[in-house]
C-alpha cells in the first residue's frame, strides 16, 4: 500500500519552506501549544496559592489591573480583554464575590451595568503572592531580550486580531 502524503497545511507563500513544505509552520503551531498549555499551567499553580480556579485568576488579575488602569472594571470590558463571553465573566465573578474577593459597584458611566473591584481581601491575596506571581513570569520570559519581547508583544496582538476571523470562517 502506498502512503498518500498529505497536502500542505497553509498556502501563503510566506509560512512556506523555501523547499514548498510546511515543516516550520507545523513545528510553530506544535510550540505555540504548547506554550499556550503552559501557561494555563502556570495560571493554575498561581490560583491554586489564593485557592481559585485558573479562570477566576485570570479574572481576577485583570480586574486588578483594570481598577487601577481605568478606575474599574466592567464585565463586558473583562470579557473582551480575556477573548470570552459576558456570560462565563459574570458566573465566575458571582463566585469571587461570594469568596469577598471581588466587590459589584454600580457603573457610574452606564446605570445598568457593574464595575468590579477587588476587595480589601482580594488585594491582600495578590499582593501576598506578588513575588510568586513575578518569579514565574520572570521564568517564563527569562529567555527574552527587551527586543525579543517587544517584538512578540507586537505579533501576538497582530495574530491574535487575526484569529477572530479564523474562528468565524467555518471549515469546508
Amino acid at each position: 500500500m502506498t502512503k498518500k502524503k498529505l497536502p500542505v497545511s497553509v498556502s501563503r507563500p510566506e509560512l512556506l519552506d523555501a523547499d514548498g513544505r510546511d515543516q516550520a509552520f507545523r513545528t510553530l503551531v506544535y510550540d505555540l501549544l504548547s506554550l499556550g498549555a503552559r501557561m494555563q499551567e502556570v495560571r493554575d499553580r498561581l490560583a491554586k496559592v489564593i485557592d481559585v480556579t485558573g479562570p477566576q485568576y485570570a479574572i481576577l488579575m485583570a480586574v486588578a489591573h483594570m481598577q487601577d488602569d481605568e478606575g474599574g472594571a466592567g464585565v463586558r470590558a473583562v470579557a473582551r480583554r480575556l477573548h470570552v463571553s459576558g456570560p462565563f465573566i459574570t458566573a465566575q465573578v458571582n463566585l469571587l464575590v461570594k469568596a469577598n474577593l471581588v466587590a459589584k459597584h454600580p457603573n457610574p458611566e452606564d446605570g445598568r451595568g457593574v464595575s468590579l473591584r477587588l476587595t480589601e481581601q482580594g488585594e491582600a491575596q495578590l499582593e501576598a503572592m506578588a513575588p510568586e506571581i513575578q518569579r514565574a513570569n520572570d521564568t517564563f520570559f527569562g529567555s527574552l531580550s527587551v527586543e525579543d519581547f517587544r517584538s512578540l508583544a507586537e505579533i501576538v496582538a497582530r495574530l491574535e486580531a487575526s484569529t477572530e476571523l479564523a474562528v468565524r470562517t467555518p471549515a469546508d
